[in-house]
């Protein structure tokens, strides 16, 4: 599912690219393309955290601390990206927005097929 959610994000982010190039909104291009990066960073490291929390008998304190450290590397990245002046509010909030969508998209799609 990894793979499929990749693909998916990433032509959806080709897709709002390539909207907001012929839009005029150049400068918001990258904003969106690092916000879905680091929206599909998130979820590939979620769903990795996810899957040893279900292989393992019990839950360990280190797959805690991961989720804890993932968190804050995800917020500070986002932070930087914004101070550095780097990215957009906006740009990101659609790029995050996107990736987030397709994980729902692919999620719900994935578990009505199970049943």
């Amino acid at each position: 599912m990894i793979r499929t959610v990749t693909v998916q994000t990433l032509v959806a982010l080709a897709v709002a690219i390539v909207i907001s190039l012929v839009a005029g909104y150049g400068s918001m291009s990258l904003s969106i393309l690092l916000g879905g990066i680091v929206g599909l960073l998130n979820f590939v490291f979620l769903s990795k955290s996810i899957g040893g929390l279900l292989n393992s008998d019990k839950v360990a304190p280190v797959m805690l601390i991961f989720n804890m450290v993932r968190l804050i590397l995800v917020m500070g990245a986002l932070f930087l990206l914004i101070y550095l002046k780097v990215a957009g509010i906006i740009g990101l909030s659609v790029g995050l927005t996107l990736s987030f969508l397709v994980v729902i998209r692919a999620g719900y799609f994935s578990s009505s097929k199970k049943s």
